[in-house]
């Protein structure tokens, strides 16, 4: 599969254990999941198209102004152009493990990786892949998706993908995100609990709030703070759109 990005931009990282740091994201085209229970809608030549917040990313719809990479010195001379001394990188999406197989992403990480770089990999943990040497110097963000994205269970939970990440990456931890419903009936616990004990290994939880606006956001991380206290998880915040809103390139 031919390397497409979707964006490289330079920012903070807005959300998890790495909130406030500035890095380098570089986004990924094309997702394995639709995520519509998300709801973000977006019209798009003269279609309706629903997904995340990063559906320009995720969805196929929008790959014409994907960018193919087809040489590592060129990608790398992008990421080292946006950034500024040590930052961190993130590679996001979309869905970034659908290309460790691709030589110059793995090309790009290696460089990277020997300036003492720290990379995150944000991922929905559904894919499972080998690790060689590269990937076991990254560290992985697990989104693992609930029931409100609306995808079907068996494409978005996949535990032997999970368990190998577990096994063979340098750090891991769980992002999951709920809304106020999840919180209230007590089935977002229930499904985050059901994959925790199917799993092992070292990692930490943290809870985040649905939302791409302000108002969204107050109004589930309110109900996830509780949910925290009670299962010794962590709280994220989304710190970029309570910065910038729901805009592209930061």
């Amino acid at each position: 599969m031919m390397l497409k990005i979707s964006e490289i931009f330079y920012s903070i990282q807005g959300e998890g254990r790495q909130m406030g740091r500035p890095s380098v994201f570089v986004r990924v085209g094309m997702c394995n999941l639709t995520c519509k229970g998300f709801s973000e809608s977006v019209q798009y030549e003269g279609k309706k198209i629903i997904g995340c917040d990063s559906i320009y990313a995720a969805n196929k719809a929008f790959s014409k102004e994907w960018i193919v990479f087809e040489d590592s010195k060129k990608l790398i001379s992008e990421i080292e152009q946006k950034g500024n001394g040590n930052f961190d990188i993130v590679l996001t999406g979309g869905e970034p493990s659908l290309y460790f197989g691709n030589k110059v992403l793995l090309e790009t990480l290696k460089y990277f990786i020997k300036r003492h770089h720290h990379i995150y990999v944000e991922s929905n943990g559904s894919v499972f892949f080998d690790f060689n040497e590269i990937l076991k110097s990254l560290h992985f963000t697990l989104g693992v998706k609930l029931s409100n994205t609306l995808d079907l269970k068996e494409k978005r939970i996949n535990i032997k993908a999970i368990q190998n990440i577990l096994d063979h990456a340098k750090s891991v931890y769980f992002k999951f995100v709920l809304n106020q419903e999840m919180c209230k009936d007590g089935s977002g616990i229930a499904e985050i609990n059901e994959i925790l004990a199917q799993v092992s290994g070292s990692y930490e939880v943290y809870l985040m709030p649905q939302g791409s606006d302000i108002e969204t956001l107050n109004r589930n991380i309110k109900f996830l703070l509780p949910l925290c206290l009670e299962n010794n998880f962590y709280l994220s915040d989304r710190l970029h759109i309570r910065i910038w809103g729901n805009k592209r390139g930061v």
